[in-house]
């Protein structure tokens, strides 16, 4: 749905054909975990997270390697050292605002040495937010796709949270080299996700 699509863009100051929409945002996890980890690939992800991805993952043959939280979300040092060791993940999976199931919310100083971490090594990260704009007090930090500029981090959101759980409609905002591989397999899944 082009307008959807426009105004996604629009939000999140992108072209629009970075901007995949589709049924819920876990189908998007689901077109990147098997564009990205499809044989097996290492996936980083907090320890604890949102258990879909784990299962999306599992039944993928991915070896996921859990990475602990400090009181404000992932511990970027704990990530620094796993980066630096063993096979380059195939990505991170990382929810920094209002974290599933923790509730924490990464800082913008963790946020800013992520992003210096995914660029150091060449790591695609994948920015689950689906809860960012549910707050009710304080000042937004700013996410990790606006910090980095949407080349290493793929973006992911879902309008379950903020309109209705039955509204089913989530994006992607994703770098220009890897937007036409999710495109082409999300057409080839379905001829468009639901625009109720």
């Amino acid at each position: 749905y082009a307008p959807l699509r426009a105004w996604i863009a629009g939000r999140h100051s992108v072209d629009p054909a970075r901007i995949v929409v589709t049924n819920g945002s876990l189908q998007g996890f689901v077109f990147l975990a098997d564009l990205l980890a499809g044989n097996g690939e290492r996936v980083l992800v907090e320890a604890p997270t949102y258990d879909r991805p784990l299962k999306i993952l599992d039944g993928l043959g991915a070896d996921v390697d859990a990475v602990p939280q400090t009181d404000e979300g992932i511990d970027v040092d704990a990530l620094a050292e796993r980066l630096g060791r063993g096979t380059p993940p195939a990505f991170l999976y990382v929810i920094p605002t209002f974290q599933n199931p923790s509730g924490r919310t990464l800082g913008s100083d963790g946020r800013r040495r992520l992003v210096d971490l995914a660029a150091e090594h060449e790591l695609v990260v994948l920015e689950d937010d689906p809860y960012g704009l549910v707050r009710f007090e304080g000042v937004a930090p700013p996410t990790l796709h606006e910090l980095e500029g949407g080349e290493r981090v793929i973006y992911s959101s879902s309008f379950s949270k903020i309109i209705a759980p039955g509204v089913r409609v989530g994006y992607l905002v994703l770098p220009e080299a890897l937007a036409g591989r999710v495109e082409s397999l999300a057409t080839s899944t379905y001829i468009t996700p639901s625009t109720r």
